[in-house]
């Protein structure tokens, strides 16, 4: 139910009932009856309302009469046509007003506002004719004291494990101690709303009430925060309020409202009708109506936890079931709590055999993983292991499970790798074809050319072995393809026979000098560079033969790129710098302003035999890489048109060292 207004509309007709609540809708919750010995049942629930009768509808003149003089307190709008003979005849009776089936929307929201303020009139008129005339209270039967059956009560309170019985057991009890002949619980729900949930004798309109957090009811109750009953009703003064109470326990057809209250918030009220001797409550009786509410309330309020912990548990129980991966959890008792679907499936083994007895009977090699992680071993990461019954490749997980600092057990995450290794191999598979087709290319390309000019000059020397002009040429010539075909070995060797680094801390200036060495090749005439190292960086640590051997690969690479620019400028920073967040590093850079590397190239540098080099195996990155990783750092290149800048960043050691290159 929500905050608007009830109307009830008398009608056969689905269409006609079907447009009044479409025009209605944000004005008034339209309740349909189309029986008419059930019209007067929902009068007596709702005693001032808004009543729309269809003339059309049978016995629908027969039953204006009766209901204009049993009910005064409702307004009646007949629907059909006034000068018709059911309209006359409805007009003669006392309805509020005649209207057309076919109104407009307008026309029809205009009187619906218009009624409702006669019908706000007609209830103060009689809340105010009630107060003036109040009757001398008659003499009533005595009521005998409830609190003498409180002690019977307690057996409604022990079926936490199912709340709709908890609270059939609750209303039950209810009717039992207070005496009376209907009782109901409203509660609220996951979903924040106040529903009905239990009754005995209650109406079929109470049963399909709900309330938001938002109505003025729920929140009167959280302001007032006490019992209603019919008889304070004349002690409250506003009477909007005055009125929204009655049409409460209307509603629910009770005689009092008791408010459920847990310790943060409203839980729901539990509403009680007459008593069984139809004698009204006394103060006294709301007194001890009010003492039994507060045990329903502390046992709706365990009630509401137990439901919420068990949907959580069934939600957890369903996640962990449906997760595909094994999951062994293990008490620190060291017998197995959980062992779910995925677990069953990889190991071949049933839940039911297993839960509860000790983990050995799983796996010797699980329990030794578990039994460490609970005594305290740091936690273990993936390791692959294969499971003798299955022989089946598995990785598994191990993961302490504690509160507050107090070891609750370990649990274990198995993962198939049958799959994974299918992959991998294949992958392998193809990065190994991929880099035996490149290998073959560039060294393809590479030999040929230094073969076809010795064979050239070969089979030219018997003419020409005389002239000494070419046997120079031929000497030199060979030499330099040789010396060609060498440095072409020395790579491939380095590559893939990556030197034992030798790793100790070393000062980056020592590093730049040594690598500038490497660069210039010991040449007399060195080429310019020009050398920026910031003072004051600390030291790193690494193989200076290996690192220097990286950074003499990157300056080549620089020289080749400037070759035939105007004004070539290469050079060799390092500063200060972060890797990762937070961990101090020192930042070596290569800078050329040559012509960059080809846009299509970018992400194809640091892969074997890929080079933009006229002559060139393409290993210079991917071993400048492969040493990056081997020290723990990481390689970066920016090249655009205005040339290449790359970036090595090395983890650098605590303390500092000054000076430059």
């Amino acid at each position: 139910m929500s905050a608007l207004p009830v109307s009830i509309m008398y009608t056969q007709d689905g269409v006609l009932l079907q447009r009044i609540r479409g025009y209605l809708h944000s004005r008034s919750a339209v309740r349909h009856v189309s029986d008419p010995a059930e019209v007067e049942m929902l009068l007596q629930q709702h005693h001032d309302t808004l009543l729309f009768m269809d003339l059309r509808a049978a016995d629908c003149l027969a039953l204006l009469p009766n209901l204009i003089k049993g009910f005064p307190d409702i307004v009646i709008i007949a629907l059909g046509s006034a000068r018709s003979d059911p309209g006359l005849r409805a007009a003669e009776a006392g309805v509020y007003a005649i209207e057309s089936g076919d109104v407009d929307r307008l026309r029809l929201q205009t009187l619906f506002d218009q009624a409702q303020s006669h019908l706000r009139l007609l209830q103060e008129n009689r809340v105010l004719k009630e107060t003036l005339q109040r009757p001398a209270s008659p003499a009533v039967p005595s009521r005998e004291n409830i609190a003498p059956s409180l002690y019977h009560f307690s057996s409604a309170f022990r079926r936490f494990d199912n709340i709709g019985i908890m609270l059939e057991s609750i209303v039950e009890g209810v009717a039992s101690c207070a005496r009376v002949s209907r009782v109901a619980v409203f509660s609220i729900t996951p979903a924040e709303l106040y529903r009905f949930r239990a009754g005995i004798k209650c109406m079929e309109e109470t049963r399909s009430l709900e309330f938001k957090k938002t109505h003025p009811f729920v929140q009167w109750l959280q302001i007032h925060a006490h019992s209603i009953s019919r008889s304070m009703l004349r002690h409250i003064e506003s009477m909007e309020e005055r009125l929204l109470l009655e049409k409460m326990l209307d509603l629910a057809g009770a005689e009092a409202i008791l408010p459920l209250f847990g310790r943060e918030r409203l839980n729901g009220w539990l509403c009680i009708g007459r008593s069984s001797s139809g004698a009204p409550f006394e103060q006294r009786d709301i007194e001890e109506l009010t003492l039994l509410a507060e045990q329903v309330s502390v046992t709706i309020e365990n009630s509401l936890l137990h439901e919420s912990i068990a949907i959580q548990k069934a939600l957890a129980e369903n996640l962990l079931q449906a997760i595909p991966v094994g999951i062994i959890a293990a008490g620190a008792d060291g017998a197995i709590r959980w062992f779910n679907s995925g677990a069953e499936t990889l190991l071949h083994v049933t839940a039911a055999d297993l839960i509860g007895r000790p983990i050995e009977k799983l796996s010797s090699y699980i329990a030794s993983l578990l039994n460490r992680c609970m005594a305290g071993e740091k936690a273990v990461g993936p390791v692959e292991w294969t499971e003798p019954r299955t022989h089946r490749g598995l990785s598994i997980q191990i993961r302490r499970l504690q509160q507050n600092g107090q070891c609750m057990g370990a649990m274990a995450v198995l993962n198939d790798l049958t799959e994974e290794r299918i992959l991998r191999e294949k992958q392998n598979n193809l990065e190994r074809a991929t880099f035996w087709n490149e290998l073959a290319t560039a060294i393809s390309h590479e030999v040929r050319n230094p073969l076809v000019a010795i064979s050239t000059f070969s089979q030219l020397l018997p003419e020409r072995y005389g002239d000494e002009e070419f046997r120079t040429q031929f000497r030199d010539l060979t030499t330099q393809e040789v010396a060609r075909l060498n440095g072409m070995i020395d790579q491939l060797d380095a590559y893939a026979n990556p030197p034992t680094l030798r790793f100790a801390p070393l000062s980056t200036g020592e590093l730049i000098k040594t690598a500038l060495f490497k660069a210039r090749n010991g040449d007399a005439v060195p080429k310019e560079v020009g050398v920026e190292v910031e003072s004051g960086l600390p030291s790193i640590e690494g193989d200076i033969d290996v690192l220097a051997d990286s950074i003499s690969r990157l300056l080549h690479n620089a020289f080749t790129a400037v070759e035939g620019v105007a004004q070539p400028k290469v050079s060799l920073k390092a500063f200060a710098g972060e890797i990762g967040t937070g961990r101090s590093a020192v930042i070596i850079e290569v800078c050329d302003n040559g012509t960059g590397i080809p846009a299509d190239q970018h992400e194809k540098v640091f892969s074997p035999f890929c080079t933009t080099k006229a002559r060139g195996v393409g290993l210079g990155l991917p071993i400048v890489r492969r040493t990056m990783i081997d020290h723990g750092g990481l390689v970066a290149i920016d090249s655009g048109a205005t040339g290449t800048v790359v970036r090595l960043s090395l983890p650098a050691l605590d303390g500092g060292e000054g000076g430059a290159a």
